[in-house]
């Protein structure tokens, strides 16, 4: 039987997110919400609240959590979690990237010895000073006790967490060049990180490896590992049904071919923004060119190395 709480909370529960580092996040998102959870599954809760979405995942020996918000969120996150689950102690947690809303719990959980599952570069950006033109000053290395513990590179893994079968594997150069998928292959639920979004444009950082073209690459390793009940958890916002994921991906490559067809024009990213690229595409989600700038910058690194 399942011991999540039901002392949740419906009415707010795919609700407000933190203000946030990334300046995705911080562009048209409401003031932080409560935290509040949502059962997804025998065992299994979605958290949100403490800057970014968060799964907790029961197990016979504690919990399993994937991404953990904000680190000025995550003693609340981890009292709060543990209250709604049931659970003692966190012993794994995944990283679905390198960005602050999703390694905040890190250091705090690491130093309680739980083990931190990461892509490889994902590790080795966190270990060191990011420069980055979005954060003024950057971000400083993360202590030794909040790095993660247990990385892969290329392909997908598998653990076992209870019951629960977990298949976790990497999306390429995505939104960063670490990102990672997190499946739920029992409870038919994918935490996607910040490759997909719910809420409005994405974040391409392209400074830390992310491109437009290895999106797309992503979200078809998405479609890939799931069917047609698949839930996707996004980074940020309510979750996804496999047929908006396919919608996000046709969007994408015909902003995609429009950006390169500008560039190899010869344009430059504000030449490229007024020839607007995403003119007749989810009009709903608002101003799209800070995504088109990062978007078409993105492409540097791959059709002009030069650049």
């Amino acid at each position: 039987m399942t011991q999540v709480s039901r002392r949740i909370f419906l009415g707010s529960a795919l609700g407000g997110m933190a203000l946030a580092s990334c300046p995705a996040l911080a562009l048209g998102r409401r003031p932080r919400a409560a935290l509040a959870a949502t059962p997804l599954a025998e065992n299994l809760l979605l958290i949100t609240g403490a800057g970014a979405n968060v799964l907790a995942a029961r197990g016979p020996g504690g919990a399993l959590w994937v991404d953990g918000g904000l680190e000025a969120h995550s003693a609340e996150l981890e009292r709060f979690a543990h209250k709604e689950l049931g659970t003692r102690r966190v012993t794994t947690l995944f990283n679905t990237h390198w960005h602050p809303e999703q390694v905040g719990s890190n250091l705090r959980l690491g130093k309680r010895g739980a083990t931190i599952v990461a892509h490889e570069n994902t590790r080795l950006w966190l270990g060191r000073k990011i420069n980055v033109s979005w954060r003024e000053g950057g971000f400083e290395p993360l202590p030794d006790k909040a790095l993660p513990t247990q990385t892969f590179f290329y392909g997908k893994e598998r653990l076992q967490h209870g019951d629960e079968l977990i298949e976790y594997g990497y999306m390429r150069q995505a939104h960063t060049d670490g990102d990672i998928y997190v499946h739920f292959r029992r409870a038919n639920v994918i935490a996607a990180g910040g490759v997909v979004t719910s809420e409005g444009w994405p974040f391409i950082d392209w400074e830390t490896g992310g491109w437009i073209g290895g999106m797309i690459a992503g979200i078809d390793r998405l479609l890939e590992a799931a069917d047609e009940h698949t839930r996707i958890v996004p980074a940020q916002g309510r979750l996804l049904t496999v047929e908006e994921l396919k919608a996000q991906r046709a969007m994408y490559m015909t902003i995609y071919e429009r950006l390169v067809k500008a560039l190899t024009s010869g344009l430059s990213p504000a030449e490229a923004l007024a020839q607007e690229p995403a003119r007749g595409l989810n009009e709903h989600w608002g101003d799209p060119n800070p995504f088109l700038e990062n978007a078409f910058k993105s492409l540097w690194g791959h059709y002009a190395p030069d650049a």
